[in-house]
């Protein structure tokens, strides 16, 4: 359950042939222009991409063409995001400080809080408008010029920051502040996309378009892909030259990830839909037992557990997190921690209700024997 690419076997013969092939060039530009078909019929329409190897490569080719195309240099990013550890996304990552430890990043980057509606940090319930009402009416106002602002860079459900799931209305609230000051905004969608979240981009939950997507991790099946995807008017503006990648859009990685997508498009994402809705009422269920567990929060297949040391104060339980991880591990269930104290399940999308229910037993057990430590 961790968040990695998952391979999916069926992706491997296609694969295997890509490889095999003799005239790799013609291949290669057959199997891209399968690969942009296939992403007009998937909710990336009137996009084009550019093709790379990893999330954080595209996360750079992103700023680059952000920059490019308004002709500014500022940026705003999300504390608690996670973009890469190259040095513009590490500029943006903002989930640890030892990511950036030792290492002065890109300048020009400043970073606002992200709604958390379990930890709010503004007054008022609707913690997505505040953090909009911060950017407007601080930000903009008295440290950041919003003509020079290049672009807005933010995961639509943030990861490594805790799967936080942003309020109704915020992403929408983001569009429409952008529209206002020229900035262009940038979903990174590496862990939230391709079916994860039920569907095939996370964006889609609140139907927010962005001018710019980054994709990567499931996209290729374990195999090294990764998209940048822009509106053709923005992408359109780059010259020859001004942007390539030595093995973006290999035969190989192409093949693979045209598998992936049509496996996703066609049942996965469904199935992410559907059994990560059991997979949350099976946690709900587990919290109404265990005073340990805060709050159960996320879409489809990207779910989050947070511990805390009591339900009034909400402080982060960071042992008890830790100590589940450790004792999952030992009875054979792999998880991952993101935030300060939260226990993240990320299956591939294929998993079903019996695996499901498995890992609740394990889960139990292990949840168990860390609160008795």
């Amino acid at each position: 359950m961790a968040i990695d690419s998952w391979i999916l076997p069926q992706a491997l013969p296609s694969a295997a042939r890509a490889i095999h092939t003799r005239r790799w060039f013609k291949r290669s530009k057959t199997l891209q222009i399968g690969f942009c078909t296939f992403l007009l019929i998937t909710g990336t329409k009137g996009k084009s991409p550019s093709f790379c190897q990893s999330g954080t490569e595209a996360v750079e080719g992103a700023l680059k063409l952000a920059r490019y195309v308004s002709g500014r240099s500022r940026f705003i990013g999300f504390l608690g995001g996670f973009h890469g550890r190259t040095m513009g996304s590490l500029a943006f990552t903002a989930s640890k400080q030892t990511q950036q430890q030792g290492c002065a990043t890109m300048p020009g980057v400043t970073h606002v809080p992200f709604p958390n509606t379990y930890r709010p940090l503004f007054a008022g319930e609707d913690q997505g408008q505040a953090v909009l009402n911060y950017i407007e009416n601080g930000l903009f106002v008295s440290n950041v010029p919003a003509s020079e602002v290049a672009a807005i860079l933010v995961e639509p459900i943030q990861g490594e920051g805790g799967y936080l799931v942003p309020p109704d209305g915020f992403l929408a609230g983001l569009r429409q502040l952008c529209n206002r000051h020229g900035i262009l905004l940038i979903f990174d969608e590496v862990q939230s996309g391709i079916g994860r979240t039920g569907k095939m981009f996370a964006c889609q939950h609140w139907n927010v378009q962005p001018d710019i997507m980054t994709l990567a991790k499931g996209l290729g099946s374990g195999l090294p892909i990764g998209l940048v995807v822009a509106k053709k008017s923005i992408m359109q503006q780059w010259k020859s030259g001004a942007h390539a990648n030595t093995y973006g859009g290999n035969p190989l990685c192409c093949a693979a990830a045209l598998v992936t997508l049509d496996l996703i498009e066609r049942e996965y994402a469904a199935n992410a839909e559907k059994v990560g809705a059991y997979f949350m009422d099976r946690l709900r269920e587990l919290q109404s037992r265990h005073q340990v567990i805060g709050e159960v929060r996320g879409k489809g297949l990207m779910i989050g557990m947070e511990l805390v040391s009591d339900r009034a104060s909400r402080n982060p339980c960071k042992f008890s997190c830790h100590t589940v991880i450790t004792r999952a591990f030992h009875r054979g269930l792999l998880l991952l921690s993101c935030g300060q104290s939260t226990v993240r399940f990320m299956p591939p999308l294929m998993v079903s209700v019996a695996e499901v229910d498995e890992a609740m037993t394990l889960l139990e057990a292990a949840l168990v024997e860390a609160m008795a430590q």
